[in-house]
């Protein structure tokens, strides 16, 4: 799953990309200065409008494949938790979540992936006023004050977006819903056990950062043992050069693969708390999760029923 989303994602940022550079080079070239080798280039109010069309595009289209991935491992991890009991491990299937994301959610995934776009946008036009005003007034103390707290301001507001998404898609998986009650409904859920999310969140923060840096140190150290003791790279008089590219590709992969462990931890979290209110609605004991295998097992059989 990493390296499949991480291929389609990268393929759709060089394609945005290659047909941003058509559009902006698309308007008529002039020359400022007389005398000066520096060109302009003029777009008609049309070529802006399609270049703003483009660049919100651009965000919508990749939020919707990050969006998409994460719903096909929400979907892998239900399954497997209302499936998994003492005699079998559990159903994990990725083929159904992108046949339930393509087939029967897409325009859930896709309305989340737009309120998404729509932040980053309105993110994006602040910075540029931002920059506006500065370099018309740069020492105002207020201006940079006031910038500095709408900034915060929205940072939080899309981390908040981004957790309720993400919520929203578990509710999706779980019950099939629309987006917009899947959302109310994951809120619900967040307030009313606010205690457990906040400290699964604590500690998921903490495995994922110690995560990261283990492993990518643990490949450092390692490349760093190959480099200054193998006779390969008896040429090479600095190590660290070579020790540092290996820690950020190590970082890197290390954060595209730790991504799972956030996306696994808040659905099993969330199938936990359905798990709990099947029991109370069964007037079955919800610690007791030996005795109710058929229970958990028709669960799915319901979701798909449903779907």
């Amino acid at each position: 799953m990493p390296f499949l989303s991480t291929i389609v994602t990268m393929s759709w940022l060089l394609f945005a990309i290659h047909n941003l550079g058509y559009l902006l080079s698309a308007g008529d070239v002039t020359q400022p200065k007389r005398g000066s080798q520096l060109k302009s280039v003029t777009l008609t109010q049309e070529q802006k409008y399609m270049t703003y069309v483009h660049i919100f595009a651009f965000f919508w289209v990749g939020e919707l494949l990050q969006a998409m991935f994460a719903y096909v491992l929400i979907c892998g991890v239900c399954t497997w938790y209302f499936t998994s009991t003492s005699e079998t491990r559990g159903d994990l299937s990725i083929t159904r979540g992108f046949w339930w994301a393509i087939r029967y959610n897409f325009g859930s995934l896709a309305f989340g992936s737009f309120i998404l776009a729509v932040v980053w946008i309105i993110r994006i036009t602040f910075e540029i006023m931002d920059k506006q005003i500065k370099q018309a007034d740069p020492n105002n103390a207020v201006v940079k004050v006031v910038s500095g707290c709408v900034r915060c301001c929205l940072d939080c507001f899309h981390r908040f977006v981004k957790f309720i998404n993400e919520n929203a898609y578990i509710q999706v998986a779980l019950t099939g819903d629309s987006f917009c009650p899947s959302a109310v409904a994951a809120f619900i859920l967040a307030l009313k056990n606010a205690a457990t999310f906040f400290i699964t969140n604590g500690v998921g923060s903490l495995i994922y950062l110690l995560g990261r840096f283990t492993i990518a140190l643990g490949n450092t150290f390692i490349g760093y043992l190959i480099i200054t003791n193998a006779a390969e790279f008896e040429e090479i008089d600095n190590p660290l050069p070579p020790t540092a590219v290996i820690f950020v590709i190590s970082f890197m992969m290390a954060t595209i693969f730790m991504d799972i462990f956030g996306s696994t931890s808040l659905a099993c979290l969330q199938c936990l708390y359905a798990d709990v209110d099947i029991c109370n609605q069964n007037g079955q004991d919800p610690i007791n999760s030996t005795a109710r295998p058929k229970e958990m097992t028709a669960v799915v059989s319901m979701l798909v029923d449903h779907k």
